[in-house]
């Protein structure tokens, strides 16, 4: 089979690959576009890391021109969305992008969308900010805060933040998995770090801790609604930062030690409201003082003697 045949016919199976994910995601009422859309990523984006932007564009446009004929006017949006970012993701892939440039760009397409789904175009998308003023009373109540000012007042920086997280998240799920697809695929990527490596500056550390000292001080220093509704999204933000790189850690502690059993302890502990703020706590420590290297040679110098004294 000649490349330009192999093309055709690689371009008409990712094409196929999408219409039949936008025809389950229509007979299960939206599910797969309400849970994970993303996965519409990927078909476009094996096929531009494997035979570029130009090549791509005719597949991509096959793929908008079937979602009209069997997706609904959301999905088609997600649905350009994803090709979007795929042929962004997949050109960086071909042009040996570095991997931050390659989750910098994803990061701001995908914002993008979330601010078009979730503030421009809220109504067209089934956006209902009174789902949102429940959520957050639920996260007030979680975790023992003393609101002084209307809920309704910090939807919409609520509504902001919450769009970043999940544009962190999502761009997370697309790297990886991207990765461990083109890998298999034979082709070329750069090396991810591993856990142990992932690591944010010190400084994000210290405006974390500043942010939740400063947070526990409001009754000393007086502020108005404004600074208060900042500074709460502010600390809501950090808290939940702070506890997924708790738990980040206290994962690759359970790694080291290969306890299979701490990492169910761990997810628990999230769901409990005093041990999950010693997550929260381990995981501004890690930030400041690298406490998960110090963990791990303290572990490593332990069996280092465990060694000498067995010889």
């Amino acid at each position: 089979m000649n490349n330009q045949t192999r093309k055709i016919t690689e371009g008409a199976m990712m094409v196929a690959i999408v219409g039949l994910l936008l025809f389950i995601n229509r007979q299960l009422a939206g599910m797969i576009e309400v849970a994970m859309y993303w996965i519409l990523t990927f078909p476009i984006l094996i096929y531009t890391a494997k035979y570029g932007v130009k090549d791509s564009l005719v597949p991509a446009v096959s793929m908008v021109l079937l979602s009209f004929m069997i997706a609904t006017p959301t999905t088609i949006f997600y649905l350009i969305s994803c090709d979007v970012i795929g042929i962004i993701y997949g050109a960086g892939i071909r042009n040996k992008w570095k991997n931050g440039s390659l989750l910098w760009w994803t990061g701001i397409f995908t914002f993008v969308s979330y601010f078009v789904t979730t503030v421009l175009f809220a109504a067209v998308f089934g956006y209902d900010p009174n789902e949102d003023i429940e959520i957050i009373k639920t996260l007030v109540h979680f975790f023992n805060i003393d609101l002084r000012i209307p809920i309704a007042k910090i939807v919409g920086m609520v509504v902001i933040g919450g769009a970043i997280l999940m544009t962190i998240l999502q761009t997370m799920c697309i790297h990886m998995i991207a990765n461990i697809i083109l890998k298999r695929m034979k082709i070329e990527v750069r090396p991810m770090k591993s856990v142990f490596e992932l690591r944010v500056p010190r400084y994000v550390g210290y405006i974390i801790l500043g942010i939740i000292v400063l947070f526990y001080m409001q009754n000393v220093i007086e502020l108005n609604q404004d600074v208060y509704a900042v500074l709460l999204v502010l600390y809501g933000v950090s808290i939940l930062f702070a506890m997924g790189y708790g738990t980040l850690t206290l994962l690759c502690m359970a790694m080291v030690f290969r306890k299979k059993y701490l990492i169910i302890i761990i997810f628990i502990c999230l769901f409990i409201p005093l041990l999950n703020l010693i997550i929260v706590l381990i995981g501004v420590l890690d930030m400041i003082v690298d406490l998960r290297t110090l963990w791990i040679r303290a572990y490593m110098r332990g069996e280092n003697h465990g060694a000498l004294r067995k010889h």
